[in-house]
């Protein structure tokens, strides 16, 4: 047994009392930890009736004191709440829920909009109206028969063919009347168009006097013409002047007055009446 000294022995209790000591002292203050709130029984009854305390996000719950002080209870975890004076209410704590005290009026409910049954409609976007001047198309003046004029007309296929006298776009009583007759058919025809070939007599070197005599022969017999109801749009003048090999037996002193489609025949028709 080995053998130990007296002073040794002391030096080595002495610690051991040292390490006792501190580990008492470091204990004693976590298992003495409680918190205690102390209440006054005339406070409470000066508060009122009780409010609905705010929830804490931790399970906890806070009230708010007239006085601006907050109150806080254990949480549900068993750990100890805060209490006594806070610096901020309920209603700043974050997650908190103070309740709701005002309650709305009858009038006031009453002026609130109504709620809709259903979505409205989609919106319906309408073209802008555009008001365009209409033009109408001046009538040339009236074709007025020429009892003087001598000149004749003839049916061919799919029209009129009208003889004028040398130079002249004279029409006479029959020939008006045999072109009134063609615009009364060509009334009954709506998708058909009119074709005016006119003719004039003049020399081969001077292409434009023949010409000229064609057009206005072709644009009187286009005067009677809209007077009987047919549409300008219709009708087509072309101022040939001297015949050539489309003129189909026509001479230079006649205008054909056909439906869109036919052409002429060459064979010389009856006489219109």
């Amino acid at each position: 047994m080995r053998y130990i000294s007296p002073p040794f022995r002391r030096r080595s209790l002495r610690g051991l009392i040292v390490l006792g000591a501190a580990a008492v002292g470091l204990s004693a203050p976590i298992a003495g930890a409680h918190a205690q709130v102390t209440t006054s029984r005339n406070a409470l009854d000066a508060l009122g009736a009780p409010r609905r305390p705010a929830m804490l996000p931790d399970g906890g719950s806070m009230s708010a004191s007239p006085t601006g002080t907050t109150t806080s209870s254990t949480a549900g975890n068993g750990n100890p709440a805060v209490g006594g004076t806070g610096d901020r209410a309920a209603g700043d704590i974050p997650g908190s829920h103070a309740p709701a005290t005002a309650i709305a009026s009858p009038a006031a409910i009453a002026s609130l909009p109504p709620v809709a049954a259903r979505p409205p409609d989609n919106p319906v976007l309408r073209p802008p109206e555009l008001h365009v001047p209409l033009h109408p198309f001046p009538m040339p003046p009236e074709v007025k028969a020429d009892p003087q004029a001598r000149g004749r007309a003839e049916r061919i296929a799919g029209g009129t063919r009208l003889h004028f006298a040398p130079q002249s776009a004279e029409m006479n009583s029959r020939m008006i009347a045999a072109l009134q007759t063609f615009a009364t058919v060509m009334q009954k025809l709506p998708d058909q168009h009119i074709s005016i070939a006119a003719y004039g007599e003049g020399r081969a070197d001077d292409p434009s006097t023949p010409r000229r005599i064609a057009l206005s022969r072709g644009l009187a017999a286009r005067s009677v013409l809209l007077h009987a109801g047919i549409a300008p749009t219709r009708i087509y003048v072309r101022a040939v002047g001297l015949p050539d090999e489309n003129a189909h037996g026509a001479g230079t002193d006649c205008i054909d007055v056909t439906r869109s489609g036919v052409v002429a025949s060459n064979t010389t028709g009856s006489p219109s009446r």
